[in-house]
């Protein structure tokens, strides 16, 4: 199954959505999930799982991993559910693995070379993994719409900002029976709080994630797994209890948007993560 993370506006927190969204599925849940980033422009994603001296280092080699290699090799070769996971960076062992985005400092380069074989690479995944996340550039373009085309569920990151709600609202229909809305650094003593919000859009269904700052310090800092595995379980009383919650919440809608059997596929307490 595909779920695409999209936004119709830059800085709404897509990237950090996503990678909350699967972390805590991979670690509630039987699940192998993959994510992927497609942007040309910088994302976040791969920073928020590696530390950035290891990214830039010239000691460690990427060019063998990621979406750019694996567009190589789709050209010559056939590609199948395996090959996916040959290109892709382990995150937890047999639950979550990241595929690198591009590195290519060209961006008509990138687009001629990945608006081929995307669709054909993301068909694979789906085969070898049960949930596909791709992180997708925001606003129309080729590539972005291609993916959204081809997703089981399209996630449209939103703010409370009445005017980009307004526009996404105003927007294309095309998609609408597989979009959900997720508010990002959700902020309830807004006037335009989830209540009024979900009035707003009508059929689509809303879901809503507070910001956190130890969430967003541990993007900046590559401990997102980190501070999942420290503060899954926490108590009400903790600050970090409905940034926790929200993200399950989340999480269990898209499940069930996918016809997932949520308590199927649930890691029971108590089971170590398994």
């Amino acid at each position: 199954m595909q779920v695409s993370f999209w936004s119709n506006s830059h800085q709404l927190g897509t990237t950090h959505n996503m990678a909350a969204a699967a972390v805590l599925a991979a670690l509630e849940y039987r699940l192998r999930i993959l994510m992927v980033q497609t942007h040309f422009d910088r994302s976040s994603l791969e920073s928020a799982f590696i530390e950035r001296r290891y990214l830039r280092s010239e000691l460690v080699d990427f060019s063998d991993t990621g979406l750019d290699a694996l567009s190589r090799f789709i050209r010559f070769n056939r590609v199948d559910k395996d090959v996916i996971a040959g290109y892709s960076t382990t995150i937890l062992k047999n639950k979550l693995d990241l595929l690198f985005g591009t590195r290519n400092t060209n961006r008509e380069i990138y687009v001629s070379n990945l608006k081929n074989v995307i669709g054909t690479i993301l068909q694979a995944a789906s085969a070898h993994y049960d949930l596909v996340l791709v992180d997708t550039a925001p606003g129309s373009n080729e590539i972005s719409e291609k993916i959204l085309e081809q997703s089981d569920l399209i996630i449209v990151n939103l703010s409370q900002n009445i005017h980009i709600l307004e526009d996404f609202l105003d927007g294309s229909t095309q998609t609408r029976d597989k979009q959900m809305i997720l508010l990002g650094k959700y902020d309830p003593n807004s006037r335009f709080n989830l209540k009024a919000i979900r009035k707003m859009a009508g059929s689509i269904q809303v879901m809503a994630i507070p910001y956190d700052i130890g969430f967003a310090d541990a993007c900046a800092e590559s401990r997102v797994v980190d501070f999942f595995l420290k503060n899954l379980n926490v108590e009400r009383d903790d600050p970090h209890y409905p940034f926790i919650q929200a993200v399950r919440e989340t999480v269990g809608a898209i499940l069930e948007r996918l016809n997932i059997d949520t308590a199927q596929k649930k890691i029971q307490a108590g089971n170590g993560h398994e």
